[in-house]
């Protein structure tokens, strides 16, 4: 495996449509291939002006008033979580095509309109669900491979336990991200919101 950054994003949002419905809270994280060692996290609330969906607030414990008192505009936060990412990163998480599908649109509309995802990516979820037979939620995960972070549902918690359970399969399996880089969808019956691969 060639040394590498990869960059773990994790989104809360008001729905399953990037181009349609809201992020309300963006998690990152950035880490080496060379020693699994975390280099940097990021994490903010996004201000909305409609209220949220009772059922996003029950799912997320995230209330109109922490978006308003510690949300920022959503053009500042997509220029910041921009500028996170290496721009040679190897963009991964937990279903991570629906991710894509909200970061992309998130860029496209705030920082470069011709933005396009070219970075290598690599989801999770897909290797999960190849190595095992369990039902396969991010806590599913969590419990198998008996990692510390619990999947909160909150953004930033969720990239590092996707971090830490991807630590696990690593440890494994030397050969992991190799492996499933850029395999989305597999087994082939699995189907998934977001972006589709060229």
């Amino acid at each position: 495996m060639k040394q590498q950054i990869i960059a773990i994003i994790d989104f809360e949002t008001t729905g399953f449509k990037g181009r349609e419905d809201d992020i309300i809270e963006i998690g990152a994280l950035l880490f080496s291939t060379s020693n699994f060692e975390i280099i940097d996290t990021y994490q903010t609330f996004i201000k909305r002006d409609q209220p949220l969906p009772q059922k996003i607030i029950e799912i997320t414990h995230i209330t109109d008033g922490m978006l308003q008192t510690q949300g920022i505009p959503r053009v500042d936060a997509a220029q910041q979580l921009f500028q996170f990412i290496p721009e040679e990163a190897l963009i991964c998480g937990y279903n991570v095509m629906f991710d894509l599908s909200f970061y992309e649109t998130l860029i496209k509309k705030h920082v470069k309109s011709e933005y396009r995802i070219d970075n290598d990516i690599l989801d999770v979820l897909t290797i999960f669900r190849d190595l095992t037979t369990t039902s396969h939620k991010l806590s599913d995960a969590v419990d198998y491979y008996q990692v510390t972070t619990p999947n909160t549902h909150r953004a930033l918690d969720d990239v590092i336990a996707t971090f830490e359970v991807l630590k696990k399969m690593h440890t494994e399996n030397a050969h992991i991200i190799d492996t499933y880089q850029n395999i989305i969808g597999y087994p082939p019956f699995r189907t998934y919101f977001g972006l589709k691969l060229p």
